[in-house]
């Protein structure tokens, strides 16, 4: 598997954080425009053994997936592919607290590249820059959101 891994540091606590990121109808919200985030189907807060089922736009082309909700704690989200064009993808969101109003989110995703003609469109390189744009992209609103008062 290959590893992609982030973090930031942002200013609300953890506990808030985790509350937003547990509500799957936010995520749109801190995803990427470009790739037109759309939630077919979510459990209103996150819990093991749960679905997501949502539409993404990305290299181009149209992708229905659907995550499962593996592991579910006050500091941690885990999900994992369980239908998609990738042969495997892991997210892990972990929350550590570093004062009251202040908390670090470090995002793990491990992915396999496809098979077949997809491999030359889902390339390892694509997928990272795609990977770093998406991240750097949800840090900046939930930076932005956790300023305005909006998580916390």
């Amino acid at each position: 598997m290959l590893k992609f891994e982030t973090s930031a540091v942002l200013p609300c606590s953890a506990a808030a954080l985790r509350q937003f990121l547990g509500c799957p109808a936010n995520l749109p919200e801190i995803s990427d425009p470009d790739i037109e985030l759309q939630i077919l189907s979510a459990p209103e807060t996150v819990q093991e053994g749960a679905r997501i089922e949502f539409r993404i736009m990305s290299f181009g082309l149209r992708h229905r997936m659907a995550h499962e909700y593996r592991q579910v704690t006050e500091t941690e989200i885990f999900e994992v592919l369980v239908d998609g064009p990738l042969p495997a993808w892991q997210h892990r969101q972990q929350l550590q607290a570093l004062g009251p109003q202040q908390c670090q989110l470090t995002d793990t995703v491990e992915f396999q590249l496809p098979g077949g003609m997809l491999r030359f469109i889902l390339t390892e390189e694509r997928i990272r820059e795609s990977l770093t744009t998406g991240m750097q992209y949800r840090y900046q609103t939930l930076q932005q959101m956790a300023e305005s008062g909006a998580i916390g």
